[in-house]
């Protein structure tokens, strides 16, 4: 079976993103106007928005010439868009797959809640989720397929630690990448763009047509 159709059939396509007005209404909503310090999660808890904005910052973090992810409201999005767009089903698996992350890595860590956990408690978890090889990414896929469907027979069963962490961190990546990219800080100030129509210009290098730079959108 295909990874992407494999991703989706067990309810793990909120990283294969909806387009639309949808979710371009999302991220209008989102852009650098908003005033962080008043944001207020709809679909995450705050513990849980916690740990969502220091992942994505380790995902995504400032350099000399970028911003971080949290710096163009990559989490508010995030939690915007599984609030509005997702449908409930994946939002259910979602929330579980991230909760089962967050009950591991307190007993890890000996720590309370996830609002305590440090980025450098984090780091371990997402280096491990996402350096997977072709071979265990299909393994991982097939025990979740499994378990979706002995969920759907009624069936008791558990998602282990490394399972959930695959299927929740791989695309909650997804989702911070392309929303970062399409924020208008990174879209219009860092990225190539240009308003359209824009211009043709054929047979060109990309250092001579955008610096280097790859295009927004």
């Amino acid at each position: 079976m295909d990874r992407r159709e494999a991703l989706k059939r067990i309810g793990l396509s909120f990283g294969v993103l909806v387009g639309g007005p949808t979710a371009f209404s999302v991220l209008q909503g989102c852009s650098n106007t908003a005033t962080k310090t008043a944001w207020k999660p709809q679909f995450f808890s705050e513990d849980e928005a916690s740990f969502i904005t220091k992942t994505v910052d380790i995902i995504l973090p400032a350099t000399g010439d970028t911003p971080s992810a949290s710096e163009v409201n990559v989490p508010q999005f995030i939690d915007k868009y599984m609030f509005e767009v997702i449908e409930v089903e994946e939002q259910q698996l979602s929330k579980e797959y991230l909760g089962n992350i967050i009950e591991k890595m307190k007993k890890d860590t000996g720590k309370s809640d996830a609002a305590s956990f440090t980025q450098q408690d984090i780091e371990p978890l997402i280096a491990n989720s996402l350096s997977k090889t072709r071979e265990e990414e299909e393994k991982i896929v097939e025990n979740l397929d499994n378990y979706i469907h002995a969920k759907q027979e009624g069936k008791q069963t558990k998602l282990f630690g490394e399972v959930a962490s695959f299927a929740f961190l791989t695309n909650l990546r997804g989702l911070a990448i392309w929303s970062y990219k399409t924020s208008e800080t990174v879209g219009e100030d860092i990225l190539a763009y240009e308003q359209i129509p824009g211009q043709q210009k054929g047979c060109v290098s990309v250092q001579e047509a955008t610096g280097g730079k790859a295009w927004s959108l």
